[in-house]
């Protein structure tokens, strides 16, 4: 199979791949972005900054304090005294590290896990998610409760070191979940939760203890993995996400590339993305050789991704990756490229209806 070329704006490291995302922070002025770095051997905590979010330079792989191999999907928060990363250790315990001076590596702080084992009446939990709720931290993780059900739990702190079980805040029948992300946005509060190679949101109401879910719908579409959500230095809630199953394949760099950055809004009770607007300067109008209909995203004719039937279609292609949004439509999709490709980060828009001979969609530049 013949090589692809390495994309521009989708952040790849230099050798390996991005696995689980823990996070991004914004401290002096740049963005911070934390992440599990797969190379084939024992998975290690890699790092960037960028300062538009579009454009990442890559900083020291470190291997994750403990054993190797034992640190998985966690979050990263600014401590008192620097970034502290929480994840979860192969025996399933809930564990701290807190960053060396200069970010050079890593130390478990403290020694010991915080938190040994699931509360009553729960089979597994893992993945932790904490942030500031405004007068204390809070931490969820994904769980198994007893009897199958996929659920979320929630903890509290005050010092980011002892917490306190709170209870299940939500669950689902006929479910897994994993990486739960939890935030208010635009009056309402929305939950993110990975469930394998998809992602899944809710957007309901939040009382602290529970989540109350008005609806539910599908966020990724096509191979998409767990996603990270931050705010920006404009205030603007944004995401990240790992694209393909994160299993490096000869030729591709398909699997285990960084998303281009994207703003959520809730509109009519379904989570909407749109372009940052740090992208615009880096496109490239015209998407040769791709084509949407009907929810259909074609390259070179073949199917490459099934979107639901919207508004507008627009098309991000860079390498042989493929971003898609449809307007009023929530999420995103995510595919490979299966034809010829061209260098540059190019967009193309498309109608939501066919025009011309044949039904050939309507094709828009707006920008040039």
């Amino acid at each position: 199979m013949e090589r692809v070329a390495r994309p521009r704006l989708h952040f790849t490291p230099r050798a390996g791949r991005v696995g689980d995302l823990f996070g991004v922070l914004l401290s002096g002025g740049r963005y911070h972005l934390y992440y599990e770095h797969l190379s084939g051997q024992d998975p290690a905590w890699g790092y960037a900054i960028s300062d538009d979010l579009i454009l990442w330079s890559e900083q020291a792989v470190s291997p994750p304090p403990g054993e190797p191999g034992s640190a998985r999907c966690g979050t990263v928060v600014a401590g008192p005294e620097g970034p502290v990363l929480f994840h979860t250790r192969s025996d399933g315990q809930i564990a701290r590290a807190a960053a060396l001076p200069g970010l050079v590596g890593w130390r478990l702080d403290p020694a010991g896990p915080l938190l040994t084992g699931p509360p009553a009446g729960v089979a597994a939990m893992n993945d932790p998610y904490v942030w500031w709720a405004g007068s204390g931290w809070r931490m969820l993780l994904g769980a198994t409760l007893r009897g199958g059900a996929a659920g979320v739990l929630q903890y509290h702190s005050t010092d980011l070191l002892h917490w306190a079980y709170d209870g299940v805040i939500v669950s689902r029948e006929r479910a897994t979940w994993g990486c739960p992300r939890l935030f208010p946005l635009d009056g309402s509060w929305v939950l993110l939760v990975s469930t394998g190679d998809e992602v899944t949101y809710a957007i309901g109401g939040y009382d602290g203890l529970h989540f109350t879910a008005r609806t539910w719908g599908a966020f990724g579409r096509g191979r998409m993995g767990p996603a990270v959500t931050f705010v920006d230095a404009a205030g603007r809630r944004c995401v990240l996400a790992r694209l393909g199953d994160a299993e490096g394949r000869p030729g591709t760099v398909w699997a285990g590339s960084l998303s281009l950055p994207w703003v959520l809004s809730v509109r009519d009770d379904r989570l909407i993305v749109s372009p940052h607007p740090n992208l615009d300067s880096y496109l490239i109008s015209g998407g040769t050789g791709l084509t949407a209909a009907g929810g259909e995203v074609r390259d070179h004719g073949d199917l490459i991704l099934t979107m639901p039937a919207g508004g507008e279609t627009t098309v991000f292609a860079d390498a042989d990756i493929v971003e898609v949004t449809v307007e009023g439509v929530s999420g995103l999709g995510v595919a490979r490229r299966t034809g010829p490709t061209a260098p540059g980060v190019r967009f193309a828009r498309f109608g939501s209806t066919p025009e011309g001979p044949g039904g050939v969609p309507r094709q828009i530049h707006p920008r040039t």
